[in-house]
């Protein structure tokens, strides 16, 4: 995320696609398609060396907060790795956020002495006057982006630690265009202290950012260490998932389902106008899932056989999107199999919508329309199982009837629950979709004896498949 990786990734990639093979042909079909991608490590280490890393570690807060925030961003200072290059912002300058360490250069390098000083310059950090007007969180981004430029490592990262100072109402535009801005430069998490936080703009900013929200503890030394371990299990800062559609294909989407919920934007380049590149971000390993939506004009194209539409590829890994148009009179779903997954991921996805739905309108009050959104979430966690749903709306409202979707929401509801419900929605647990399904096993149009779909020989009497 940030300078070009020298070294080599080492991750292993395995694509596969589910999509409904048999399709209603037209002259604008829309296909979806379930992708499915797999990383593995190849490489003879599990996580980055920590001299590959540069963080920035900004601390937002107002005056009651100001002496147990210096604290933990103490001890979270001292257990650094060594190697790693860091600065921290705090407080507020003349022109916005104020530089706390190093006392000299942009950055410093981790060892036992830069630790040791930069946990003793902490106790310089003062929070922003009440009489001044809060940095707004686009300063915060505008001074890491600022630090980040003299430092190309592989990977860059901001963790801002915040209890909502440094949120300016007016400044929405300013986020915007800091994000915009920043999108490809580092990445950032966010820990939210406290409850007088907005979650709409920590929510844009690590979404715009590729990272996470969350809240903390005022102590919040160990969220910081968890942060930089999963930063270092990231052996690909970027990486594109390229999908290649034939001249039939007139339009691909790719949206992140699984572990973030978040729509991509694709690239093309003039002389390849049907190659589309997605970036993606901060790979390790591990599994994802993305909805493919393509489509395609099928009035030149043959019915009743099999047809590759696209491909999509990550790394060294391909895999088809194979489809076959129905002849006439021919209801889909009566003959192809496949697209088994595609519906158990969009009935995720609708029930996270209606899940952050809910606890939105919570914030401010807003009864029969929270009872609404999480009456359609918790009847879809029935369907698919998702039981962490259940919980989670437990946490503000009463479950009258699960499998009906009927909920009720007393009179008052902790405004800080609800706060951090819109933040852990968006990294709730995975939901656990089945594997592909290879398909039914083929023929050998000789003897029939049955035959895997990779097979290109009869092996019971050689006939060529």
């Amino acid at each position: 995320m940030a300078a070009p990786d020298p070294s080599p990734t080492g991750l292993g990639f395995a694509v596969s696609v589910d999509v409904r093979c048999d399709q209603q042909p037209h002259h604008d079909t829309r296909i979806d398609a379930h992708v499915r991608v797999k990383a593995i490590g190849t490489g003879p280490r599990d996580q980055r060396p920590a001299t590959e890393l540069a963080v920035v570690l900004a601390l937002d807060v107002g005056p009651a907060r100001r002496q147990d925030a210096a604290a933990a961003l103490a001890a979270a200072l001292r257990a650094l790795p060594d190697g790693l290059s860091f600065a921290v912002l705090g407080g507020a300058g003349d022109d916005g956020p104020g530089r706390c360490y190093p006392l000299r250069g942009p950055w410093a390098l981790a060892d036992t002495d830069e630790k040791r000083r930069a946990a003793f310059s902490v106790g310089r950090i003062a929070p922003t006057p009440d009489e001044r007007p809060p940095p707004g969180y686009g300063s915060w981004l505008t001074a890491a982006r600022t630090l980040f430029g003299q430092r190309p490592l592989p990977v860059r990262h901001l963790i801002l630690v915040t209890d909502g100072a440094g949120h300016d109402p007016a400044g929405e535009a300013d986020l915007a265009a800091g994000i915009a801005a920043c999108r490809g430069e580092f990445s950032a998490d966010v820990l939210a202290l406290g409850v007088d936080w907005d979650p709409a703009p920590l929510l844009a900013l690590t979404e715009g950012l590729h990272g996470t929200a969350d809240t903390a503890p005022d102590r919040f030394a160990p969220a910081v260490t968890g942060a930089l371990r999963r930063l270092r299990r990231v052996l690909s800062p970027e990486l594109p998932v390229t999908v290649t559609g034939r001249p039939a294909v007139t339009g691909v989407a790719l949206s992140e389902r699984q572990p973030r919920q978040h729509a991509l934007v694709p690239a093309t380049a003039p002389e390849h106008p049907h190659r589309y590149d997605f970036a993606t971000h901060q790979w390790e390993p591990g599994t994802r899932d993305y909805l493919l939506a393509v489509r395609a004009d099928a009035s030149a194209d043959p019915l009743g056989v099999l047809l590759q539409l696209a491909t999509v590829s990550v790394g060294d890994a391909t895999a088809p999107l194979v489809v076959r148009w129905l002849p006439p009179g021919v209801a889909v779903g009566a003959g192809g199999g496949g697209g088994g997954t595609v519906d158990a991921m969009n009935a995720a996805t609708r029930m996270r919508t209606a899940l952050e739905r809910g606890y939105a309108a919570l914030d401010p009050m807003s009864r029969e329309e929270a009872e609404r959104q999480f009456g359609l979430a918790v009847r879809l966690a029935h369907e698919i199982g998702a039981d962490w749903v259940l919980t989670k709306v437990r946490t503000v409202a009463d479950i009258v009837d699960g499998a009906r979707g009927l909920v009720r929401v007393g009179p008052t509801v902790d405004r800080g629950t609800v706060r951090e419900g819109r933040l852990q929605v968006a990294s709730g647990p995975l939901l656990d979709l089945p594997a592909h399904a290879e398909g039914p096993p083929g023929k050998c149009p000789g003897c029939r004896h049955p035959a895997g779909p990779g097979a290109r020989y009869c092996i019971a009497c050689g006939r060529r498949l």
